[in-house]
């Protein structure tokens, strides 16, 4: 039975508040512990660097930022029952402070009024406090006022989060208004006039993918998404052009540009215009399966337009990469302050149920997004995954587990700092179809758009492998991905840097734009990861550092050097020799 079709009575409706209540609570108390301990165990006092007392201002700022993450992070009528799982008689007072205090003013004054009152021979924290009230005369006030100021030194919680976003978006904005504009054609033009020596040995160049981009656009909101504003679908575009073009290229082609639920017709025409391809990858987030019937439609319609290709064409197969981790399917509170799961688990199982009909022409792939529970087995029996397998356990079917496989690199946990392998990949079955493999795997979240404002203890990082290329360079196999998108407005970009545009294929033609990647001094030197990217970068901008501490891998780092069209032309006349 379809899952709408099922009557929501009103014990089901307060079993269903019931279960995304307790879901929401768990996820912020996980996102709140990890974040105070992270704080309160060396986080804040790296923050606080070599300002005087940096120990003792530590705990209290620590729990400053726990006030303000609350306030930003957390709907208040679900403040109180989150800190409930957190009033042991140690902590209460500091739980108390964290829920009454109306502003920080309030939190610092109720802290420094608490440890005064509070027998001698205490803690080590009101020795603290103690001995920052006696560098300030021993006058309470002073060091409310101290305290304040060196918090607001910091820079943190300054914009909400939302009005964050908008900052970003309106980046983002600038970004995607600058491809291909005066600073752009100027590089390209460099680009142009250089010799071809590869030319006529190159011949057609296969690919070993291509990316076509029908739309940019999703209606969610993930924290963790990559993208904030996304450029307007053209109004002419000639898909037919995109598909003949690509197919010339190479044997597989990604489907890409957020979530292409709504562009799904463009998908199914391409498996018929294209005949040499072989591979027909999609990527989405899971929202179309509202019940079976949908789910069915979608898996159906895929199935249907590779049959539908001729009989002397190559067989070809999708892969329908799915989206699902953490991120999309959290728990939120939305404008008309109730809770919902942003992309139901159910919608995720529909598909998992759904799918062993088509699995001999179709390949599931859940994608996810690694997070400190990848460090362990924890990825399939906690979070996520066991909400899914839960779900199916409530529909007859029983999860097998086939295959796990771990990282090559080492990377380093958020909670514990510790480094170890995470489980990257795995692959799991219906115990009534062992037939039909379903893959897990899983990949970093880079700090691009919303992702820049996680919290620090929510995702895992690549700093050890952007180490080891800004000192001795990438190692075998790594690399900056140069391959090519093609977008239905006609830009042609970079995979791994969509701002990135070597031209308009309406305009150019596709023999100009293969010409232009294979002789771009700027393309290669981002495919290798050329340090000298960096410095060239800093003779134009003055926030290298900034941005080398932020990076959250290599990919991202690199990417970030080049967002900016005058940057990029730049980096291209210092690739060439040419002086500033």
């Amino acid at each position: 039975m379809p899952s709408s079709a099922i009557s929501q009575t009103p014990e089901r409706e307060a079993a269903e508040t019931a279960r995304l209540r307790g879901l929401y609570l768990d996820g912020l108390r996980r996102r709140f512990k990890a974040e105070v301990n992270r704080l309160t165990s060396g986080g804040m006092a790296a923050l606080l660097g070599e300002r005087p007392q940096a120990a003792e201002l530590a705990f209290p700022l620590a729990y400053l930022y726990a006030w303000h993450w609350l306030r930003d992070q957390v709907a208040e009528p679900y403040r109180a029952p989150l800190l409930s799982a957190f009033r042991d008689p140690a902590r209460r007072f500091l739980m108390d402070l964290l829920l009454e205090a109306e502003r920080p003013e309030d939190f610092i004054e109720g802290y420094i009024h608490h440890w005064l009152q509070a027998p001698p021979g205490g803690p080590v924290q009101q020795a603290q406090l103690l001995r920052l009230l006696a560098a300030q005369g021993g006058d309470p006030v002073r060091l409310r006022d101290h305290l304040l100021a060196v918090w607001r030194s910091l820079g943190l919680f300054q914009v909400p989060t939302q009005a964050a976003y908008g900052l970003l978006a309106k980046a983002e904005r600038q970004h995607y208004r600058e491809m291909l504009d005066a600073h752009d054609r100027e590089r390209l033009a460099l680009v142009d006039a250089l010799p071809d020596p590869a030319r006529e040995a190159a011949g057609t160049p296969r690919f070993p993918k291509l990316g076509i981009v029908p739309a940019m656009g999703c209606p969610q909101t993930c924290r963790h998404c990559m993208f904030i504003w996304r450029p307007p679908r053209p109004k002419q575009a000639d898909a037919e052009r995109i598909y003949r073009t690509v197919e010339a290229l190479t044997d597989s082609v990604l489907f890409t540009g957020g979530d292409l639920t709504r562009h799904l017709d463009t998908f199914y025409d391409g498996i018929r215009a294209m005949r040499r391809v072989t591979t027909f990858a999609i990527l989405l987030n899971g929202d179309f399966a509202e019940d079976r019937a949908a789910t069915e439609a979608v898996l159906g319609r895929m199935y249907e337009a590779l049959a539908a290709r001729p009989a002397g064409w190559p067989q070809a197969r999708v892969l329908l990469q799915v989206s699902f981790d953490e991120f999309h399917q959290e728990v939120i509170v939305d404008r008309k302050g109730r809770l919902r799961e942003r992309i139901p688990v159910a919608k995720i199982a529909n598909i998992v149920e759904c799918y062993p009909r088509y699995a001999d022409r179709i390949q599931l792939a859940l994608v996810h997004k690694q997070t400190a529970l990848n460090f362990s087995r924890d990825v399939l029996y906690k979070g996520v995954f066991a909400r899914l397998v839960q779900a199916l356990g409530a529909r007859g079917h029983r999860v097998e587990v086939l295959s796990m496989a771990p990282a090559p690199r080492l990377k380093t946990h958020p909670l514990t700092g510790q480094r170890g392998r995470v489980l990257k990949d795995a692959s799991f079955v219906l115990h009534r179809y062992p037939e039909a493999p379903i893959l897990l795997t899983s990949s970093t979240v880079d700090g691009y758009g919303r992702a820049a404002l996680l919290d620090e203890s929510e995702t895992v990082k690549e700093r050890e492998l952007l180490h080891q290329v800004l000192t001795s360079g990438p190692p075998p196999g790594e690399a900056f991905d140069v391959d090519l998108m093609f977008w239905f407005n006609g830009w042609v970009t970079l995979f791994n840097a969509v701002h990135l545009c070597l031209g308009n294929l309406y305009e150019d033609g596709v023999e100009k734009i293969l010409s232009r990647r294979r002789k771009d001094p700027l393309t290669w030197a981002l495919h290798r990861f050329d340090r000298r990217l960096l410095k060239f970068y800093a003779e134009v901008r003055p926030d290298l550092d900034a941005k080398l501490a932020r990076a959250t891998g290599p990919h991202h780092l690199f990417h970030s050097l080049t967002e900016e069209s005058a940057v990029r032309l730049h980096l291209t006349r210092r690739l060439l020799g040419v002086s500033r």
